[in-house]
């Protein structure tokens, strides 16, 4: 497994950067003076600080990561920055200077992460015109803190010849893992001030400003595809599009649904009129962002409100998202507990025989397996087990799923559809008529089970919703529990009727398994992935 070490990683980029990686299943180094809440045994953090030298050779001795991204930054308004300058270049030009020299003497690829600020005031930023002008006096101080990394890259590469290396100048970020407090970007404040308007909302200037703003998510992985891609060069990540502040603003506006009267205050200052970056060549290396900025907006609305109480959930959004898992009684989904178990008696009863359903029967073989079917017919069970016994190969998991749809199966899997609807927008506000449903009835009899695992990753899904259908009556100690394991606790979900549970991917993904099913108990689930439709859309366009 590759190794990537993080600095900077509880930060805005960072935080995706983290989660960039692990989907593309590295392990994953973080280094940061905060810790990310991020639970899985592929991840390590190290509570550091890098201004001290040896910590910085020490790391990269301890892990031997195959590439290392330099998200590390100082946070400050521009008053900090003026006021305190040290305290940006000081800590800057220490980590910057030391972890170059260490990447250059151990071969490591290095990804830079720069910034907009290295430019000075224009209309459009264009790579090559950096050095032909001075920074901003209103970006003086953290300007130097970048353009010095970038000119110390580039004296490596003249001096040793060391170019393994990439520079990404990003555009304006925003994104879910924001500073939300009121001192943070243009979006993040504007959404607080939303959230908080009681219908009526200032201004400054007239909105016609335009700028360009990136999607946090999108930056993380354009540095992946630059390290992928060995891309050895300075690269601006813009959008691609010119955004005005006031559409910005109105489309935030929207989001909320609530009904706000603006007023523009033209006697304060608009800024530059314009400032975009330059796409051309960020475009011939494909590395455009995929995100719509409306989706990116709504992503990071949400986000930010999932800390205040929800009335119609019996759990905090937030709470939910860090723990990430919840266990609930199936009476918070519906109103009609008669309808709800005549449909979990029409799914049961479709399983009288096995002619509606097929066996998912997933194997593993130490010295390597190709493909194979997954799901199997009753006659070709017996089969599969003695050709894994033949081979010493090794069961992933075991049961019954709905292959044939009755009219039975169908009517009860849009009701239990329907519940989701009603339920899930609650949690994941971005899913209101926005779901796609990857959905199934399951059935596990003495001997199915799920091995411990994660899921891998899959574009636009939400979570898992696990609905179980089985009476309490017939469970003696039937087994088949779910297990959900986060690292460092333990939680057991019985499977019968009223229980359900939610996996979250959004910003988890929780360890678990489903234990042997025995005592001729028979586990009947309704289980549902849960995707963004449009995200899911955009992805199979570009695919």
């Amino acid at each position: 497994m590759k190794r990537v070490l993080i600095t900077g990683c509880s930060g805005l980029v960072g935080t995706y950067l983290i989660k960039k990686f692990l989907r593309e299943r590295y392990h994953v180094i973080g280094v940061d003076i905060n810790e990310p809440n991020i639970s899985t045994n592929i991840f390590s953090f190290e509570k550091m600080d890098l201004t001290k030298e040896d910590n910085i050779s020490n790391i990269l001795e301890k892990y031997s990561p195959d590439v290392v991204i330099n998200a590390f930054g100082i946070k400050g308004s521009p008053i900090r920055a003026k006021t305190k300058p040290v305290d940006f270049l000081y800590p800057s030009f220490k980590i910057n200077t030391e972890l170059i020299h260490q990447c250059y003497k151990r071969d490591i690829w290095l990804v830079f992460m720069s910034s907009v600020g290295v430019y000075a005031p224009a209309e459009k930023f264009v790579e090559d015109d950096v050095w032909k002008t001075l920074p901003s006096e209103h970006d003086w101080f953290p300007s130097w803190s970048k353009r010095t990394g970038e000119l110390l890259l580039e004296a490596y590469k003249v001096q040793y010849g060391y170019d393994k290396w990439s520079i990404i100048r990003p555009a304006n970020i925003f994104g879910e893992y924001d500073d939300f407090s009121g001192n943070g970007t243009v979006i993040s404040t504007t959404i607080k001030k939303i959230w908080e308007s009681e219908g009526t909302m200032e201004c400054w200037g007239d909105g016609s400003p335009t700028r360009d703003f990136v999607f946090g998510e999108d930056v993380a992985d354009a540095i992946y595809k630059m390290y992928k891609n060995k891309i050895n060069d300075i690269v601006n990540f813009g959008s691609g599009e010119e955004i005005t502040i006031k559409s910005m603003i109105n489309d935030l506006v929207k989001i909320s649904g609530k009904d706000i009267t603006i007023t523009w205050d033209s006697t304060k200052p608009n800024g530059d009129l314009r400032r975009q970056m330059d796409v051309s060549k960020q475009k011939s290396y494909n590395l455009l962002p995929s995100k719509p900025f409306v989706d990116a907006l709504k992503k990071t609305y949400f986000y930010y409100i999932s800390q205040f109480q929800n009335l119609n959930l019996n759990f905090n959004v937030k709470d939910f998202l860090k723990k990430g898992y919840y266990i609930g009684n199936s009476n918070e989904l519906f109103k009609n507990i008669n309808e709800f178990n005549d449909k979990c008696n029409l799914v049961i009863s479709s399983s009288i025989d096995k002619s509606n359903y097929l066996y998912r029967f997933e194997y593993g073989i130490y010295d390597g397996v190709g493909d194979y079917k997954r799901n199997i017919t009753l006659d070709e069970i017996p089969l599969r087990e003695q050709f894994i016994k033949d081979n010493n190969g090794f069961t992933i998991q075991r049961w019954w799923e709905t292959h044939n749809w009755t009219d039975n199966t169908v009517e009860s899997k849009k009701y239990f559809r329907d519940l989701i609807e009603s339920y899930v927008p609650q949690i994941y506000p971005d899913l209101k008529d926005n779901i796609r449903h990857e959905d199934n009835f399951t059935l596990y009899e003495n001997g199915d089970f799920i091995t411990p695992h994660q899921d891998g990753y899959n574009v636009g899904r939400y979570c898992v919703f696990l609905i179980y259908l089985s009476d309490e009556k017939d469970y003696i100690d039937g087994g088949g529990k779910l297990i959900i394991d986060n690292g460092n606790t333990k939680e057991e979900v019985l499977p019968i009727k009223y229980n359900f549970s939610i996996l979250d991917f959004t910003e988890n993904n929780i360890n678990h398994s489903v234990e042997v099913v025995k005592n001729n108990f028979r586990r009947f689930t309704y289980i549902d992935f849960v995707y963004n439709e449009s995200e899911y859309k955009t992805w199979e366009k570009q695919e």
